[in-house]
């Protein structure tokens, strides 16, 4: 609480230059996907018993699997029962355990993917610097982390009027806001959870 929105901003960009700018752009993109199904790459260390899993299978399980091809690319060293569930709704998944970052954006660029979500941003973990290297034609970022990444390769940031206010502190964001009505996340309570009092 004591440091800035403008002084994070400036951290987020001198992380970029740092750890992202040099990685830049390595990849180019080819145009529509010729499969016909949106492909989206989720890319996270939290598909466990984590926060972050309670409000990403609601989106995960209303996906539309006539429309969508979902992708899951993982950093989970110990899986749990809520890993397991998470694998059983994607249609393809992948761990990223070990990995460097060049063959982990190798890997989504060759997935052609069309759509790229970081669900965790500065946070523990966290695979950003795959994200440097744009190895999918548009990136978002959402859910995992309450900020900008400061990568201007991370196009947008789903949130809401809630989270960011409209023109409150929009110019500390290196991605474009996606403002969603009616909120950016669902809760899915784990289950054994006690009825609300």
């Amino acid at each position: 609480p004591l440091i800035s929105p403008e002084d994070i901003f400036l951290e987020s960009l001198a992380w970029w230059r740092r750890h992202g700018e040099p990685h830049a752009d390595k990849f180019h993109h080819k145009g529509p996907n010729p499969y016909g199904r949106l492909r989206i790459g989720y890319v996270s260390p939290d598909f466990r018993g984590h926060s972050v899993s309670y409000f990403f299978l609601p989106l995960l399980m209303a996906h539309d699997r006539n429309e969508v091809e979902i992708f899951c690319y993982v950093e989970v060293k110990r899986p749990d029962e809520t890993t397991v569930r998470i694998k059983g709704l994607a249609d393809h998944w992948h761990s990223t355990v070990g990995l460097e970052d060049d063959a982990i954006a190798q890997k989504i660029y060759e997935d052609r993917i069309d759509v790229l979500v970081d669900l965790a941003g500065h946070t523990a973990n966290s695979r950003l610097p795959v994200f440097a290297r744009k190895p999918a034609p548009v990136q978002v970022t959402w859910l995992g982390y309450p900020g900008t990444t400061g990568m201007p390769v991370m196009g947008y940031r789903f949130t809401d009027e809630i989270a960011d206010p409209e023109g409150d502190g929009d110019e500390y964001y290196s991605e474009t806001l996606v403002r969603l009505k009616n909120g950016f996340l669902c809760y899915l309570p784990p289950d054994g959870a006690p009825d609300v009092a």
